[in-house]
């Protein structure tokens, strides 16, 4: 299927590796010119060449630290230069925080991964949807996780600080989808990453057992018996930043292999 965007120029955070650059290659594959970045430029600019070898895309890499906020505002500027033109697409994307259970949460966690959770998303978000909804097309997508659908385990900070930023993009998208601009978050369920290895490993070590043990276990409940690819999850981010998404908005959508138990 062509989805209608070749040419347009897409910035995408965290897309060195796992979810970020499976989405950042499907839509290179779509001809679309992506700018990835992410805390490490070394690593950003080989998945960068990896892109453009593999796809004929224009593709560019960027430091783009979501430690910082302020560090979005100069991520936003480099990435309309690199690319030569105003961003036509967002992928929202960062590394999960650290795994734990409520009770056991530090506020000096909580106030660090709020500042790279939600100011740093929210901004890069303010700053980059005022020109696209002055072209009227655009396309922001956020990826979350299934905790904000159903809690996941372990996971407090996760759970807690996605939860805001789902609800952010549930705003901006009432706000902007008369100007052709969609907003939408993408969750994930069980896909093989290295995020999947880390909760993996920590969560064996709290368990007590090896960690090929957990992940068999995590994988042999899974309703269809795998984790997804995350190839499988770039095809639903690139769809949703197609033309033929251009009426689906506000809404949480889900590459979960059927695992998440509620139906809303």
């Amino acid at each position: 299927m062509d989805l209608g965007i070749k040419g347009r120029r897409a910035l995408l955070l965290a897309s060195s590796q796992g979810l970020g650059y499976a989405s950042a290659h499907a839509l290179a594959s779509e001809g679309v010119d992506v700018a990835i970045s992410g805390s490490d430029l070394g690593r950003a600019a080989d998945a960068a060449e990896r892109i453009a070898s593999e796809t004929g895309a224009k593709a560019c890499a960027l430091a783009g630290d979501v430690s910082d906020p302020g560090n979005m505002n100069v991520l936003a500027e480099q990435a309309a230069a690199a690319l030569g033109g105003t961003i036509d697409i967002l992928i929202n994307n960062h590394g999960g925080p650290p795994v734990g259970p409520a009770l056991e949460m530090k506020e000096a966690d909580l106030i660090e991964h709020f500042v790279r959770m939600v100011v740093s998303i929210t901004r890069i978000t303010r700053l980059l949807v005022p020109a696209m909804a002055a072209q009227r097309w655009g396309r922001v997508l956020t990826i979350a996780s299934s905790g904000v659908i159903q809690p996941i385990p372990n996971m407090v900070l996760s759970n807690t600080l996605r939860g805001a930023t789902v609800n952010f993009m549930k705003t901006l998208a009432g706000e902007v989808a008369k100007d052709g601009v969609t907003v939408n978050v993408l969750v994930p369920g069980s896909i093989r990453t290295g995020r999947t290895i880390e909760t993996n490993t920590a969560n064996a070590a709290r368990r007590g057992i090896p960690v090929e043990q957990m992940t068999a276990e995590r994988e042999q409940g899974l309703l269809g018996g795998r984790y997804g690819d995350p190839a499988e999850f770039g095809a639903m981010a690139a769809f949703l930043c197609g033309q033929q998404a251009g009426y689906c908005t506000g809404s949480v959508w889900r590459v979960d292999g059927g695992n998440i138990r509620s139906i809303v």
